[in-house]
């Protein structure tokens, strides 16, 4: 989940070539926000639409600490990565909130042809408002546990399953119907020509459910749903310097309760990495799929869109990046939106700009700046937003 303001940029974790290690860091980022509600462009004054003396615009300060590390036993490796910010609005000091997320995985093997992950992660952050229209301070708690496993038939050849149980909880009272939560299992066989060519046929099922039912027009819609995914996905690399990634799939929702809503279609994204020189790279993108915003899981809508992200870095120690993106989004008749708006069609385009420069291995520097535009064929989701920010982290040891 992201809030109003972009995430402080972090330091990465440790690689495994790195042996057992532990890192403690502190960060620190400044922001600023043109559009903090993501209000519509004729809205210019919202000091008594939302709370007192609220202000459009905003200056964000978040100040983070956090501990990252891995340890090895045999063959086995636990990662550890976790975080905790305390974010500071100059205007809007309402939403002032602590924020943080944490992971913890086991890479476990057995013998030589079993290997898989479990673990669990915890985020806890203020609800975007370019994603959820309660425009009041509400953190939003997504707790997940997971597991997979990975049998190696052969050289060429592996059995692929995982499970997922996850939840979502909103802190404001009237945001608590997009309370989610949802399981998930899949499996799949692979098939390998080498390390940097495989192809994956999967079935995936989805079970998700929302405690508290909205209401349209006075009476309780229930919006649980189930899915049925079967995906084929192919990785390719046709040279050193060019990597393909695609996956096309057939979906089927049904609603558990009601007949009307749901979708079967061909979905499908497809992905590519090239890298012309040691100090370029361009990363390209297009799909159509269904989605739907983790703070706002009963709002999913067909995404068909695009992003163009080239990346140079002049120097070892410098990194600069543009991405361009697309996206179409049409509202399916079960979403929150079109229940209780009508039809719902929005177009966002975006670009944004990040440059980072490691002066030392233990400083990160990260300058961010994103313009974003939402045009909506429902008057209250348009809006214009320049966004901004600096941050700077320190490893210890």
């Amino acid at each position: 989940m992201t809030g109003p303001a972009i995430a402080v940029t972090l330091p990465s974790p440790p690689a495994p070539e790195e042996g057992n290690t532990f890192n403690l860091f502190v960060a620190d980022q400044f922001a600023y926000d043109d559009n903090l509600f993501r209000v519509a462009p004729n809205i210019t004054d919202v000091t008594t639409t939302f709370a007192p003396n609220a202000s459009k615009d905003d200056y964000i300060n978040s100040t983070t600490a956090g501990a990252n590390g891995q340890w090895f036993l045999g063959r086995q490796a636990v990662d550890l990565n976790l975080h905790v910010d305390e974010n500071r609005f100059a205007r809007n000091k309402d939403l002032n909130n602590t924020s943080g997320d944490g992971k913890l995985v086991w890479d476990w093997r057995l013998g030589g042809y079993f290997s898989g992950q479990a673990g669990a992660t915890y985020d806890r952050s203020l609800a975007s408002f370019s994603e959820t229209r309660y425009l009041g301070r509400d953190m939003v708690a997504d707790a997940s546990y997971f597991g997979s496993a990975r049998y190696q038939v052969g050289p060429r050849w592996a059995v692929v399953g995982g499970v997922r149980d996850s939840d979502t909880k909103h802190g404001a009272v009237p945001a608590q119907f997009d309370n989610f939560h949802s399981k998930t299992g899949n499996a799949g066989i692979e098939y390998a020509t080498d390390v940097n060519d495989t192809f994956l046929l999967e079935y995936t099922y989805f079970d998700g459910r929302f405690p508290n039912n909205i209401i349209v027009g006075g009476a309780p819609f229930a919006s649980d749903y189930h899915e049925n995914l079967v995906r084929f996905t192919v990785n390719y690399a046709p040279s050193e310097k060019t990597s393909f990634n695609a996956k096309i799939a057939h979906l089927t929702r049904d609603y558990n309760e009601v007949a009307f809503g749901k979708f079967s279609g061909i979905l499908w994204r497809v992905s590519m990495d090239w890298r012309p020189t040691d100090k370029t790279e361009l990363v390209a993108q297009t799909w159509h799929e269904i989605h739907a915003y983790s703070v706002s899981a009963a709002d999913y809508f067909l995404s068909k869109g695009g992003s163009l992200g080239p990346v140079w870095n002049p120097r070892e120690k410098l990194a600069l990046s543009v991405v361009v993106s697309l996206e179409d989004q049409s509202y399916i008749t079960s979403s929150t939106s079109a229940l209780t708006l009508g039809s719902r069609d929005d177009k966002l385009t975006g670009e944004q700009l990040n440059i980072a420069y490691k002066p030392r291995s233990a400083w990160l520097l990260n300058f961010f700046v994103r313009n974003e535009q939402r045009r909506s064929n429902q008057s209250q989701f348009r809006y214009n937003d320049k966004l901004a920010n600096v941050s700077v982290s320190y490893k210890f040891w």
